[in-house]
């Protein structure tokens, strides 16, 4: 079996007789309204034998991952093959870009494509609908971890369910981008907290390899470059921040006496029989050393993408405060439980023409939604080019929060996973199997 690098989190991984896409992300848009940007860019393995492969698998809806761009050029014979979540979102994003057999299967439910079996691991919790992928062919395993967080016991059960040690461990550590980055803070707070969670994320894949013990393990390029001037700033993380590039890792886990690690650049592979890298000569002269100097010439690349980006989502010619309205009291009828967990007031300063400053009451004595964001707990400041699509829902929460184009001021210490969970699902389904789930546990 052989694993080649898609940039990103994607992967082509091929067997004597099948090939398979995971999580293809090649739009020259980007992702998250041309926020994200592959770094480096994969832009050279958009050729047409790319678009034949005997399946595509997506493990999570998140943009990166779910390429709408990508899919819509995929021949509709071809099947894409996703987990099963508690809300339809993943189904219904890939449905969106084309229409195909789409196919769900459970978590370790065994499927056969031709001579390679596959099976998903779920993320403990169904607030995050993430999964991993575990491929066995030819005597060989890859587990791809992607960002899922599995708990040691879901980690032990894949290796019992296998009976054989994993050949290749692929992963990436989980992180909510916009803390800190859209947090207003200090600069020494800022600093703080940036080490922290980049500290967690190099800690976190640690203690996964010494977990799963695997014969060689790449970390995916968790680093995504920003090539439009108002997010630029962010490309500062790459250094010392949240967002480090593959090598970083890989010289960090080595300080920690572990060694059988590698990076692959987009088009590069790993044999799983011979344990042998294949490079690809494009990279021969890049560094990142000169970052600077590459991404300014990229960004100069896809500035017109940006801009059309920019263009679906104009501002509003008329106020946006009735919608608002309508929207909130209907996220507020939909989970008691995850209102009381909520318990604040939200506030919303969205600027721009049909903007305002309101609010959403989540306290069970004063539930409502107001026009004014006095003692507001928590507040999201954004553009209303966003909350128009927002509120009509041709733009998902969950596609928002990565993009980093908002600002929130707190009197909180870190992200209230409750509203973000209701923003992101806002489906009854969903928000109830988050709440039987914790109930459960006695959480």
């Amino acid at each position: 079996m052989r694993v080649s690098s898609l940039g990103h989190t994607g992967l082509k991984v091929e067997s004597q007789n099948c090939t398979i896409l995971v999580n293809p992300w090649l739009s020259p848009e980007g992702a998250f309204l041309a926020s994200w940007f592959q770094y480096p860019d994969n832009q050279h393995l958009v050729v047409p034998d790319l678009f034949e492969p005997d399946v595509i698998i997506i493990s999570q809806g998140q943009l990166d991952h779910l390429d709408p761009w990508f899919l819509a050029q995929i021949p509709s014979h071809v099947p894409a093959i996703i987990p099963k979540y508690p809300s339809p979102m993943l189904y219904q994003k890939v449905a969106t870009a084309g229409e195909r057999m789409i196919l769900e299967k459970a978590p370790w439910e065994i499927f056969q494509i031709k001579e390679i079996q596959i099976f998903f691991v779920a993320a403990a919790s169904p607030m995050h609908h993430d999964a991993a992928i575990v491929i066995i062919s030819e005597g060989q395993v890859l587990v791809d971890l992607d960002e899922v967080q599995l708990t040691p016991c879901q980690l032990h059960h894949i290796q019992n369910q296998l009976h054989r040690s994993i050949d290749l461990l692929m992963l990436q550590s989980p992180k909510t981008p916009w803390f800190p980055l859209c947090y207003d803070c200090s600069p020494d707070r800022h600093h703080y907290y940036t080490q922290q969670v980049r500290m967690a994320q190099f800690q976190h894949i640690a203690r996964v390899i010494k977990l799963v013990q695997p014969k060689i393990t790449i970390p995916f390029a968790s680093s995504p470059c920003f090539l439009d001037p108002r997010l630029t700033k962010f490309n500062l993380e790459m250094i010392d921040g949240i967002f480090p590039e593959p090598q970083q890792i890989v010289d960090w886990l080595k300080t920690q006496e572990i060694h059988n690690i590698t990076v692959l650049l987009p088009g590069e592979s790993w044999d799983l029989e011979t344990q042998m890298q294949t490079t690809c000569s494009i990279w021969d002269e890049f560094s990142c050393c000169d970052r600077l100097h590459y991404l300014e010439s990229y960004a100069k690349q896809r500035a017109i993408h940006i801009e059309r980006v920019m263009l679906r989502y104009p501002e509003p010619d008329r106020s946006l405060w009735q919608p608002f309205q309508e929207y909130f009291y209907y996220l507020l009828s939909l989970s008691t439980y995850f209102n009381q967990n909520i318990n604040m007031k939200v506030g919303f300063e969205i600027t721009g023409a049909g903007g305002g400053q309101w609010a959403v009451d989540f306290r069970s004595a004063s539930q409502r939604v107001l026009s004014d964001m006095e003692e507001a707990d928590y507040v999201y400041r954004f553009s209303s080019r966003w909350l128009t699509a927002l509120l009509n829902g041709t733009l998902l929460w969950e596609d928002f929060f990565p993009s980093l184009r908002f600002q929130v001021w707190h009197r909180l210490e870190a992200d209230n996973a409750y509203l973000l969970g209701l923003l992101r699902f806002a489906h009854p389904e969903a928000l109830q199997a988050v709440e039987t789930h914790e109930r459960v546990l006695g959480l």
